[in-house]
């Protein structure tokens, strides 16, 4: 695990526990500006999303959760397709 993906995965999470309706208000006042639909639809998904996780009892055990998927997978995956160092397929490993 290197330290980026460390950063990258406390990053996400807070971005997830604080930063959604921030992210929704940017949409809606871009989408005033410019005036494209799809800006509009981008609010009201971040709008939902913020709304929901934060009205959501188990908030921080879903912050926490995303941020241990983004650390645990590419560990699992190196390790998964580790073939070089042990000389040995993913089939003869199984």
């Amino acid at each position: 695990m290197s330290r980026s993906q460390l950063l990258v995965a406390i990053l996400l999470a807070a971005y997830f526990y604080l930063g959604l309706p921030a992210t929704a208000t940017l949409f809606y006042e871009l989408y005033h500006v410019i005036g494209i639909g799809a800006l509009y639809w981008a609010y009201s998904g971040f709008k939902a999303a913020g709304y929901f996780l934060g009205a959501y009892e188990y908030r921080v055990p879903v912050c926490l959760a995303s941020a241990a998927v983004i650390v645990l997978v590419p560990v699992w995956v190196k390790k998964l397709f580790s073939t070089e160092r042990t000389g040995q397929t993913n089939e003869e490993r199984l």
